[in-house]
Formats: C-alpha cells, sequence, structure tokens
C-alpha cells in the first residue's frame, strides 16, 4: 500500500499521445526560436548535468543526475530562460522587429511590464526590461525574502510589496496592470490570458533539451517541482513529445502546505491547495495551478507527491556536502526539493516499488534555484555560508 503523501494519476494510461492540445502549450517547435534569442546574449551557455554516483549507490539505483540550474546566466535560477524570453518576444512582436538582436541596444520606455512573483520570476521580467530598455513594476508577496527584493531592485524594477500570499500579489498585478495599460508577463495562466504563460513556458524547454543531450542514457525517472506548474509542464512536455511512449516515469513534487497539484489529480480538475501555502519553498508557495498546464501535467504525468518542511534541511545538505567524489550543489529550498523527495521514496519500500526505483533506475532532477534568496536557511541545513559552499564547487 502506497503512502498518503504519494498518490497515482489514473488518467495517466489513456495520455499516449502528445497531441494537439499538448502541442499548443508547449511544443518542441518552439526550441529554435528560443535558442535564435539565447544566440544574441553573450553570457548564454548550458547549464551543467552533474552525476551524482556515490549517492546512486547509497540510494540503490542506477544514476542520479542533476541539472543545475543556479548557473543560469548567472542568474541563478531556471527562470532567467522565461521570463527575459517572453519580454522579448512581446517586444519584438509590439514594435516589428524581424529579430531579437534588433531589439538590443534600443530603449523602449513606452513599454511597462509587470508581474507577480515569489522573487525568481520578477527577478527574469525586471532583466528582460532592462536588457531592452523597458520600465518594469513587480508586485511581491509578503513572504519573498529580503535578499530576492533586493536582487530585483539591483536590474532597475519598481517593487510593490502585497500584504498576502502569491495569489494575492497576482491579483493585484492584474488589477494595477489592466488599469495602467501594463504588460503583464506571467508564469501563470488564467481565462482569456494563455499566449504569454505559453511564451514563458516555451523558454524553460531550454532546459530540459540541454539535460536530454547532456544525460547520455535517457533517464527512467524525472522527479518535478511544481508551483503553479509552467516549469514542470516545459519539461516534461518536452521530454513526452520528444520520446513519446519511452518518456520517463514522472513524478509532481509539492509542499504539503502547497499541494495544489495532488488535490487536483485527487479530485481529477484543477483544485486548490489543501493548506495556505506556507512554506520555506517560496517558488512553489502557491494555492492554484495555471489552467493552461492541466492538459500536460493533469493527464500526461505519472504520480503526484508532496514533501514536508523538515525534509528541506537533509537534501540541501545531501547536495552541498555530498560524500566521495559527488559534485557540491548549492540549491535553495525549491531548488532541492526534487531531491528532498528522491531521499523521501527511497526510504519507504512502498513508495519504492510503486514506482520501480531500483538498481535499473537513472533519475533526474532539476536544481532550480541557487540558496541566494534563502542564505540563512541554507547556512543553518549545511552548516556553510553560500560563499563557502559556491568556491568548493570550483
Amino acid at each position: 500500500m502506497t503512502p498518503p503523501w504519494l498518490q497515482i494519476n489514473s488518467r495517466r494510461p489513456i495520455a499516449t499521445a502528445y497531441g494537439p492540445a499538448q502541442r499548443d502549450v508547449v511544443s518542441a517547435a518552439g526550441l529554435p526560436e528560443v535558442l535564435q534569442a539565447l544566440a544574441a546574449c553573450p553570457a548564454h551557455r548550458p547549464t551543467p548535468l552533474y552525476s551524482l554516483p556515490t549517492l546512486a549507490r547509497r540510494l540503490g539505483l542506477s544514476t542520479v543526475q542533476v541539472k543545475d540550474e543556479s548557473q543560469r546566466f548567472g542568474f541563478g535560477a531556471f527562470k532567467a530562460l522565461g521570463g527575459v524570453f517572453a519580454v522579448g518576444r512581446v517586444l519584438r512582436d509590439a514594435v516589428g522587429a524581424k529579430g531579437f538582436d534588433e531589439l538590443a541596444g534600443h530603449a523602449h520606455p513606452q513599454f511597462t511590464f509587470a508581474t507577480a512573483s515569489s522573487g525568481n520570476h520578477g527577478r527574469a521580467v525586471a532583466a528582460g526590461a532592462k536588457i531592452f530598455g523597458a520600465r518594469s513594476v513587480i508586485f511581491l508577496p509578503s513572504f519573498t525574502s529580503a535578499e530576492k527584493e533586493a536582487a530585483i531592485r539591483a536590474r532597475g524594477a519598481e517593487i510593490v510589496r502585497v500584504d498576502g500570499d502569491y495569489e494575492a500579489a497576482v491579483a493585484r498585478c492584474r488589477e494595477t496592470a489592466e488599469a495602467r495599460g501594463w504588460t503583464i508577463i506571467s508564469d501563470t495562466s488564467w481565462p482569456g490570458y494563455e499566449t504569454i504563460p505559453k511564451y514563458v513556458m516555451q523558454g524553460y524547454t531550454v532546459l530540459a533539451d540541454e539535460a536530454l543531450k547532456q544525460a547520455g542514457n535517457a533517464p527512467t525517472h524525472v522527479l518535478m517541482q511544481a508551483g503553479v506548474g509552467g516549469l514542470a509542464a516545459a519539461v516534461l512536455g518536452f521530454l513526452w513529445e520528444s520520446l513519446g511512449e519511452r518518456r520517463p516515469l514522472s513524478v509532481i513534487v509539492e509542499p504539503e502546505s502547497a499541494d495544489c497539484w495532488f488535490q487536483s489529480n485527487r479530485l481529477g480538475e484543477p483544485a486548490l491547495a489543501s493548506g495556505d501555502a506556507t512554506t520555506s519553498m517560496g517558488g512553489l508557495a502557491c494555492r492554484e495551478i495555471s489552467p493552461l498546464t492541466w492538459s500536460i501535467l493533469g493527464l500526461g504525468v505519472d504520480w503526484f507527491m508532496t514533501i514536508e518542511e523538515d525534509h528541506v534541511p537533509p537534501a540541501m545538505r545531501v547536495l552541498a556536502r555530498p560524500d566521495g567524489d559527488d559534485p557540491v550543489i548549492v540549491a535553495g529550498p525549491s531548488g532541492c526539493s526534487g531531491m528532498a523527495a528522491l531521499l523521501r521514496l527511497c526510504a519507504d519500500q512502498a513508495a519504492r516499488n510503486a514506482l520501480g526505483l531500483d538498481a535499473n533506475s537513472r533519475v533526474l532532477l532539476i536544481n532550480s534555484e541557487g540558496a541566494f534568496g534563502e542564505p540563512a536557511l541554507f547556512e543553518r541545513a549545511t552548516g556553510l555560508s553560500v560563499a563557502q559552499a559556491t568556491e568548493r564547487m570550483r
């Protein structure tokens, strides 16, 4: 009998083909356009995919690989791929530019881009606006750390603090932007607002393409953290389309307090989280899914699971203080959530059996963010400062 924190997707057996409904959300066909945009950025290079052989042996697995998005553009999180690309894509169409290279070096002060964010997506939108000479206004929920706010301000954004959670920040952003004629660059969707979130997700397919090329043998299992679902839909959708029936078994991971996907799977339709989304995993602190992603995640994911707050520090520590010759990886609370899920699964024999985690399993995880936004939590968990851990990576 599987534990109560692990739940199968009963719709998965009928979702064998990546069809028109899924390709309308995110498709490998859009990857060349994103790569063209990245080609104009001198700081762009693929992020590393690290293998952790000592940990894999300890867990009784063939391989454990971690795609380290903490090194994306020197930005510290995967969000840079989506936010910057979406800003550029909207501007390109608005001014009639033929390519992204025509936008760089020209100011566009008549455009204001707004978004709600717990930190990283806001930083990406602010960075995109700064690159293209536009204005940005970022709405932050009350729990966003001072470090993340400072990083957003450093990219020229105006900050609006909202006394509430992520959904409250989204509502305030929508109300203000619609009243003032600003363009919203959101990674979540709502009725009538779907095109721009698709641009954001299309940007994220880059990391999935890189990981597949770097992995050697394709993974048998992928554990993906999910907030509203944008990153998970982009990565798992890309793997589903690229590998078809050979795609890896997929597991969506969420905080216990922000289990909107777990509850949506249980009810068979988009649903609210059972908790108030209070969690150290700020990037996953969402009470509602992005409806746009249901056709990929709601239909195509194999399993859904939750993790608890006390699973986060050990996962940070395993990555930052590895055994043997495994590489050092600096991960924030959201970034290490896939590792936290893997450790929880491997410690439960019924869960291992249900997912087929054994000596032949090749597991892929995504370190979606570094620890710059929660340095005190990282130090308490690992006994290292972020700077000390980063130095050990060299």
